[in-house]
């Protein structure tokens, strides 16, 4: 790890080694995708090569990322809001709906989008600028198949619930309410795939500034559908779709006039090609472990609201569980923003064959986002009394969160660097690792010690949150392990393999280590 640190100081253009984590040595100067010395050229952009240089291409890129994800929330807060207005079975159902929404819609098909940011984000920093178009038809027709297919589940949705022991007039209207949502569901996996075709080439406020146009006409569609036309309960579904349908159509329309501006040279878009219906087994592989790992963070979450509405005085503990995870959500944005932007520099430096870079950029990364959530989780316990006040006026309801906000504050900071450090392993494509430790972590491990605390120690809801804390504290410190442990040239190598032939070796192979050794051996004879 030091000689690694010593590294990242020396010039491009020196001929000496680098030692790197597994004791391969690369040359100083950094290789491109052809494996000859990447010489500086003046005309050049410059790459930023110090600590502050990276952090600062690093905010650029992850603020706007922040706020996109503020909108999207504070969408459906909107929404919420002018439900509640309309009765308690209204409100209910909805609530309801969004839930099955997020954890069997929106929740699985992002993985499927996410793994564009592996194939997009190499592609572009090794200047496969035409692969970056196809993998966006790719991701595409992946991505309406897979809801086309959730939306076809839907249509059980009543049934389901009512199996589940849900109030059968709720199971009816949020059944409803949700196959209403399937246009929804599948413009959002339009919006998703050109985001992360805008964000692998770093265009990334354009899609703020849409998103923040979509979010500020909710309140206008609300009012229209369900008091206007007076469609009541259902038109705040027709009103989502609007919504979604804005957003998706001004990205589409934005990307068509991007592209029109692009460099011929550098054109990510020759129009659709039939190289998008081959290699879907190789996106796949990618995109699998990319759902596993979203899932299983995400319906943890789900699980633990509904195990405190297992516990003693239901309403108080549910509603202090919606308070702190809404909390929870909105500091969480920070940390995602870094993600989104880690992944996208990562998959671009590796692209590149820069594994200097890809080191650099992890760590400055990381850096940043655990320092975001100490700052947010500081600023929470100093206004801890006042948290639930925002929320509510019940007394207990705001005790109980005030005595829940230190542990929310813990599982913050853990947070922080696991949400960077997967999109680290995005940028990588190594889902499979995030996968693996989700599982081991929430499921093996954060779930069942949760449980104990709040069922047998009578720790109850408080005990809830502080599984979750110790969960997040736990995978931050072994993710970070694991990740800083990799071996960043031969990262790079992988990356020329995955772009030049497609295939995706999940785990480092010896044949890789060893086309290592020949690429250090070629660059050594020049």
């Amino acid at each position: 790890m030091k000689e690694c640190s010593r590294g990242l100081q020396d010039d491009h253009n020196s001929e000496e080694y680098l030692s790197v984590t597994r004791h391969r040595s690369i040359l100083k100067t950094e290789v491109d995708m052809s494996g000859t010395p990447n010489k500086q050229n003046k005309n050049m952009k410059k790459v930023p090569t110090t600590w502050g240089g990276v952090a600062i291409r690093l905010w650029d890129l992850s603020w706007p990322l922040s706020w996109m994800e503020v909108m999207t929330f504070a969408k459906e807060i909107i929404i919420t809001a002018f439900v509640g207005h309309l009765g308690p079975l209204e409100l209910s159902s909805l609530v309801l709906a969004q839930t099955l929404y997020n954890v069997s819609g929106n929740a699985p098909m992002l993985g499927v989008v996410v793994a564009m940011e592996t194939f997009c984000g190499q592609a572009y920093g090794a200047k496969k600028y035409q692969t970056v178009g196809v993998v966006l038809q790719r991701a595409l027709i992946l991505t309406t198949l897979f809801n086309l297919f959730m939306v076809a589940f839907w249509g059980q949705a009543e049934w389901l619930m009512i199996a589940m022991g849900q109030d059968p007039d709720i199971a009816k209207a949020a059944g409803h309410f949700t196959v209403l949502l399937a246009p929804a569901l599948i413009m959002d996996g339009v919006d998703q795939c050109c985001r992360r075709y805008l964000a692998a080439q770093s265009v990334v406020q354009p899609q703020m500034f849409i998103t923040v146009m979509a979010t500020l006409l909710t309140p206008l569609f609300l009012w229209y559908f369900i008091l206007s036309c007076d469609w009541g309960f259902y038109g705040a579904a027709v009103a989502w779709n609007c919504v979604q349908g804005t957003s998706a159509s001004g990205l589409v329309c934005y990307i068509l006039y991007f592209n029109s501006q692009q460099d011929p040279n550098k054109k990510t878009w020759g129009g659709w090609s039939r190289e998008c219906f081959a290699e879907w087994g190789v996106y796949t592989r990618v995109a699998l472990p990319s759902i596993v790992m979203i899932c299983l963070d995400w319906w943890t979450f789900e699980l633990l609201v509904i195990f405190s509405g297992l516990l003693p005085r239901p309403e108080t503990t549910m509603s202090m569980m919606g308070i702190t995870f809404n909390i929870h959500a909105l500091c969480f944005f920070a940390a995602h923003g870094l993600s989104g932007a880690a992944s996208t520099r990562v998959g671009n430096e590796l692209g590149a064959g820069r594994p200097r870079m890809a080191w650099l950029n992890t760590q400055v990364s990381v850096l940043m986002g655990t320092t975001s959530m100490i700052f947010f989780a500081a600023l929470l316990l100093v206004f801890r009394n006042q948290l639930g006040m925002l929320f509510t006026s019940d007394p207990e309801v705001i005790m109980l969160t005030s005595q829940a906000t230190p542990m929310l504050a813990a599982s913050l900071v853990g947070e922080g660097a696991n949400t960077v450090l997967a999109g680290v392993l995005r940028g990588c494509g190594r889902q499979k690792i995030g996968a693996t430790i989700n599982l081991g972590m929430y499921w093996g491990l954060g779930l069942p010690f949760a449980c104990v605390l709040a069922f047998k120690m009578g720790m109850g809801a408080m005990g809830l949150w502080t599984g979750l804390a110790c969960t997040a504290s736990v995978q931050s410190l072994y993710l970070s392990w694991v990740v800083f442990k990799f071996d960043w040239s031969a990262e790079a190598l992988r990356a020329k393999s995955l772009i030049a032939s497609g295939e995706v070796d999940f785990d480092l192979e010896e044949d890789v280590l060893e086309a290592l050794d020949a690429e250090n051996m070629k660059i050594a004879q020049h």
